[in-house]
């Protein structure tokens, strides 16, 4: 049934993705008396009201092309205007569409140009999610990509449907907990706990990674938590807190992994028959990145002491074994170990890494402001340094954009470490080296996916601190994808923004490619990062950026839904 709040929906729109004008009135209208409230959401001041602007401009040409052209497919080139399902059964998943809802709600509610847009867009993505997504697909999917992307999407936009007063949030929960107890087949079948890579949304059988001796990725299997852990809570059933939290007991254990040879810092494969490591590569970037994220978001949201101490214990161990600075103006980063804990550093980042600057601010103060943090009885000389480090890391990834000629940043970068052999190779190898000398690119690494960990990290940072250099930064990266991401339809004259297959040389070479996570991350944070008052202690974000509410400590404990593990 529909909640009886701002999105009142006429029994015609059973038969019709559009709203009448009638509707619309009413939406307006309760909007004003019955929106404006959101606490974690407010907008108080009209300073930033100009960029917001034009970040809906830029995700409305997006998505207004991709319902025109590509209207719920899973993957969209917007330069060709095709699309296709990703699912062995052609069957879609909602890659996009549910990806992107919780953004359509944020900016519906802020918005002061585009309400009747925003509007029919929700309505009509929400009555496609009801009426046409089913997944009952006799197809396998990733357990990692499904969770964060589809079920952290739809609970996300259950959250925001009951927070903002917007459409119907029945048809969000209701979904999620069908590929919930889908995916849960996962675990179910594991002997360990720890899932396989793929499990059949019908059947419910599971599959192996095809490579790696069947190894699952070390982050893929630990970031599942957030998502799981909030579906039981809204149901009440734990079923889905246990499955997901008994992958650590076996993994943790077996390979002593908070010893002094790891110090909390995992290999990025591991056996899900076993728990053992498989291989010695350690890295933050892909594989890896999330395990770290997850540890300190589940004691976020619900206030896990044990998941601090172990985030607190793998921070330790980055700061002893993966963290340096560039040559020659000292540029902080996170590089890579791929021989084991104690091997050679390689100074290698992926952009995904960038999204440690914001981890480690938000671990450092727990969301709150960083002067009330500071004043907090929590504070030691650790998080002291952990905010310092996120400061610095921040500003590294920023000039992964500032210098580079479309201020859009590469996949992947070398950082100068002043070694002969990396000097002697970049220049052999023709690597483009940064004006300040202080990194290089490599020339397949060279293309831009309209990723969004820089300008996640940013927009804490601006919220944490209100220092309004880290808003200067993102109108700097938003001015360079509006300007060098942007595809101009050469039959239509319609703006659309794609993925590019080289940010370095300009002009920039445009690759037929809109990621999901362009509207679902980048252009979300990039929002929120121009919005006046976001309190970051009263929401968690999960890998994909849906948001999700802190969960209150005495409701849990009511629930029985309590850490079930100890090291």
């Amino acid at each position: 049934m529909f909640k009886p709040a701002v999105f009142i929906v006429a029994i015609a729109l059973a038969v019709s993705y559009w709203v009448t004008k009638e509707d619309l009135a009413k939406v307006f209208e309760q909007a004003r008396t019955g929106m404006q409230g959101s606490r974690a959401f407010r907008n108080r001041h009209k300073s930033s009201v100009t960029t917001r602007q034009a970040i809906e401009q830029v995700f409305l040409a997006s998505w207004d092309d991709y319902v025109e052209h590509g209207w719920g497919y899973d993957v969209y080139g917007p330069i060709s205007e095709r699309g296709q399902n990703m699912a062995r059964s052609k069957e879609p998943l909602g890659w996009i569409i549910v990806d992107t809802v919780d953004t359509l709600m944020l900016m519906y509610n802020q918005t002061t140009e585009h309400k009747e847009k925003f509007a029919r867009a929700i309505i009509q993505a929400e009555q496609w999610i009801e009426q046409e997504l089913s997944y009952d697909i006799d197809s396998e999917v990733s357990v990692f990509e499904t969770t964060i992307r589809m079920l952290g999407g739809l609970l996300a936009a259950h959250h925001l449907s009951m927070q903002l007063d917007v459409g119907n949030p029945e048809v969000y929960l209701q979904k999620a907990v069908d590929l919930g107890d889908r995916l849960a087949m996962a675990f179910v079948n594991s002997e360990t706990g720890i899932p396989y890579s793929s499990v059949n949304l019908k059947t419910g059988q599971t599959v192996k990674n095809h490579v790696d001796d069947g190894a699952s990725s070390t982050a893929e299997f630990t970031t599942l938590q957030l998502e799981f852990k909030y579906l039981s809570f809204l149901t009440g059933n734990n079923s889905y807190w246990l499955l997901a939290e008994n992958v650590y007991p076996t993994m943790y254990k077996k390979n002593n992994l908070t010893d002094e040879y790891y110090s909390g810092l995992v290999p990025i494969y591991t056996h899900p028959d076993t728990g053992m490591f498989h291989g010695q590569n350690i890295r933050m970037g892909s594989r890896g990145d999330s395990f770290y994220e997850y540890l300190l978001k589940q004691y976020l949201m619900t206030s896990e002491e044990l998941y601090y101490d172990l985030y607190r214990i793998s921070m330790d161990g980055m700061k002893k074994k993966l963290l340096a600075k560039s040559h020659p103006h000292g540029l902080t980063y996170i590089g890579e170990r791929p021989f084991g804990p104690n091997k050679a550093l390689i100074p290698k980042l992926d952009h995904l890494v960038c999204f440690m600057g914001g981890l480690l601010a938000m671990g450092a103060t727990n969301g709150l402001q960083f002067d009330e943090a500071r004043k907090s009885s929590f504070w030691d000389a650790k998080r002291a340094d952990d905010f310092k480090i996120a400061e610095e890391l921040t500003y590294s990834c920023f000039q992964l954009y500032d210098q580079i000629p479309s201020g859009l940043a590469p996949e992947i970068v070398m950082f100068n470490d002043n070694s002969e052999g990396l000097n002697n190779e970049a220049q052999r190898s023709k690597w483009w080296g940064s004006p300040s000398g202080d990194y290089f690119v490599k020339p397949l690494d060279k293309h831009n996916l309209q990723r969004p960990e820089t300008v996640e990290s940013i927009m804490f940072l601006y919220h944490l601190t209100k220092d309004e250099k880290y808003r200067d930064m993102g109108r700097k990266i938003l001015d360079s994808f509006i300007e060098n991401s942007k595809y101009v339809d050469p039959k239509t004259g319609k703006t659309k923004y794609v993925s590019l297959d080289n940010c370095v040389d300009m002009p920039t070479k445009k690759r037929d490619n809109m990621e999901s996570f362009w509207l679902a991350e980048t252009l979300k944070y990039l929002y929120l990062l121009f919005e006046d008052d976001v309190e970051l202690d009263k929401m968690v974000f999960n890998t994909e950026a849906h948001p999700f509410p802190v969960l209150d400590s005495e409701t849990l404990g009511r629930m029985q839904l309590k850490t079930g593990w100890l090291l």
